[in-house]
């Protein structure tokens, strides 16, 4: 699935560049559509240009190498481009239709796909694609995805495209198949970062409204929805470092013979990595997806990369993490960092790790989640939970946890430090 969405991504970025990608660079879309441009994953080449004092037209032919390791699995695309010059600037509507690809672009792309760019006078470009309905139906399973939706908005700098902002949405996907049927809905994809190979601040986000799975047979497999799921990521930086801010959010999640879970939020932010490091380790990750081969000196140069970072040291912290089970609750936090280090492998740093992480963890809980929790455990053999043998577990947990109890809460402080774990309360 993951090929599917970025490879009709990469449709949407081709056809902002072909219409656009050095315009304003060049000053003259004569020039632009007169040259040819060839990558190690896409060539586009240009021909039958011709623009008049407010309307034009022009064809191009693109090749996508979809994978290094298939040279001869290529996508290949016919445009067709009308060019419409106007007070505010160009608009320019793509046809593209498809001319070589796999058995899914050509379910994708069964008729053509029309592309939309604005391009105003300072060289800003927004362009947006929607795809087909696509829909595979075989003997053992049945696919369907709604019309697809790309928008992406660039600009012209210094003789190359930079890409602003990459969004996508898909309104619903289906798949049946012998155990089942599964359905999301409402997936959107938008992201601001690392669209030009360069690190930088900034904000990607994934929201999916739900994924529900119903199995035939229930009882042997279970089914299940997940509501109002949200990924947040923000980067940011200064001159030498950077901060990663991840925040997970779950609004509802419902399993087979499992209470439901609701309000479910874990945060995580790495903070003071070094930022001239974290580029090198991105550029070998961008090296290793467009090489074919062994990979064996790519691939040391990964480890190396990535322990040269860890080995600089950073701190990190979750805050506001929580959870809510029927009528109950529990929190957690969470604050440390990881001591610079000289560690040359991935056993090297497995083995030193208890005395390079420090961290003091918080963790609070009530009653109720421990009754609902244990309450439907039991319940799956049959047997019940009392209030008497509720307390006699909360008691227990207490002494063993060394927690502080305050009604019908209990509080429970870590601290590790130095490869030894104590308990705070």
């Amino acid at each position: 699935m993951s090929k599917l969405i970025w490879g009709m991504g990469s449709i949407a970025v081709l056809a902002t560049a072909v219409v656009g990608g050095n315009l304003y660079a060049d000053k003259s879309l004569n020039s632009y559509y007169q040259q040819n441009q060839k990558s190690n994953l896409l060539s586009i080449q240009y021909h039958n240009f011709n623009m008049g004092p407010m309307q034009g037209s022009a064809d191009w032919v693109a090749e996508f190498t979809l994978d290094p390791c298939k040279p001869k699995d290529v996508l290949i695309l016919n445009g067709t481009d009308a060019i419409k010059r106007s007070w505010n600037g160009y608009h320019i509507e793509s046809q593209i239709h498809l001319k070589q690809g796999n058995k899914v672009f050509q379910g994708l792309l069964k008729q053509p796909l029309t592309a939309q760019t604005k391009i105003d006078w300072l060289g800003v470009i927004h362009s947006s694609l929607t795809t087909p309905v696509y829909e595979k139906n075989e003997a053992d399973i049945q696919t369907r995805i709604d019309s697809m939706t790309f928008k992406l908005d660039a600009k012209s700098k210094a003789n190359q495209l930079d890409v602003l902002n990459l969004k996508f949405q898909i309104p619903s996907l289906t798949v049946n198949d012998k155990l089942g049927h599964m359905q999301m809905s409402g997936l959107e994809f938008e992201t601001n970062q690392g669209l030009n190979a360069v690190l930088d601040k900034g904000k990607t986000r994934l929201n999916i409204a739900s994924i529900r799975r119903t199995d035939r047979n229930v009882e042997q497999f279970g089914s299940g929805e997940l509501k109002d799921f949200a990924l947040t990521v923000n980067t940011g930086l200064d001159q030498h470092k950077v901060d990663f801010d991840t925040q997970v959010k779950i609004g509802e999640m419902n399993l087979h013979k499992t209470p439901t879970f609701r309000d479910f939020q874990m945060n995580m932010n790495l903070k003071a990595l070094n930022k001239q490091k974290i580029q090198t380790f991105f550029d070998l990750l961008e090296k290793n997806s467009e090489v074919c081969g062994t990979k064996e000196e790519l691939n040391r140069n990964l480890v190396n990369s990535f322990l040269a970072i860890v080995n600089e040291g950073f701190s990190f912290e979750s805050q506001n993490n929580q959870i809510k089970v029927g009528d109950g609750y529990a929190k957690a936090s969470l604050t440390g960092k990881v001591m610079p280090g000289h560690q040359s492998s991935f056993e090297s740093l497995v083995k030193m790790a208890p005395s390079l992480v420090e961290y003091q963890a918080n963790v609070e809980y009530d009653k109720q989640i421990m009754k609902t929790i244990m309450k439907n455990y039991l319940q799956q053999g049959g047997k019940n939970l009392s209030d008497q043998e509720l307390e006699q577990m909360l008691n227990g947990m207490q002494q063993s946890l060394q927690a502080k109890r305050e009604g019908d809460i209990l509080k429970v402080g870590i601290e590790y430090k130095y490869g030894e774990k104590k308990f705070l309360n």
